[in-house]
């Protein structure tokens, strides 16, 4: 049993530092034991495959413990804060609000799952700061007065910088 045991880390170590060195391992599913999904997951976000990377990500998610799927969530949530910025960059405010907006949901997800993560707060403190979550309000046309001055402020006043 534990002769077994030793064998398969040992294959799923070669996997891994196969995906490192840059070999993708398309035979890593959602059926994989969790660290490799990690770092399946963390190779397709390094090769700017991020829709792939989310794909597994939710595949796999029922199999996870709770630790790793909050580290999935976490570095998926990193990488679209990463594109956020370049489209801020850009000038692409629409593109990155969308962004942020999805990166704040699964730093989220991942605080829920484990409240104690530091980075994950940080990260989140600095993607609210990105795009505020102020509640919108519907108005109607004949609610608000003709001379009533224009919104001239985005939702997305840039990209901080320094600490809090």
């Amino acid at each position: 049993m534990a002769a077994q045991q030793l064998m398969s880390a040992q294959r799923v170590n070669k996997q891994i530092r196969g995906l490192q060195s840059g070999f993708d391992d398309a035979s890593v599913t959602s059926a994989a034991p969790e660290q490799l999904v990690l770092a399946r997951v963390n190779e397709l976000i390094r090769r700017d495959r991020l829709d792939e990377a989310q794909a597994l990500a939710n595949a796999a998610a029922s199999r996870l413990s709770p630790m790793a799927r909050a580290k999935v969530l976490y570095n998926i949530a990193n990488e679209r804060t990463r594109r956020a910025i370049a489209l801020v960059q850009k000038s692409d405010v629409d593109g990155a609000t969308a962004l942020v907006n999805l990166a704040k949901s699964e730093y989220r997800i991942a605080l829920r799952i484990n409240p104690d993560d530091w980075n994950a707060k940080y990260n989140l403190d600095v993607a609210m700061r990105m795009v505020r979550d102020l509640p919108v309000g519907a108005a109607d046309e004949d609610e608000i007065p003709p001379d009533a001055p224009k919104r001239i402020w985005t939702d997305l006043p840039g990209v901080p910088k320094g600490l809090p």
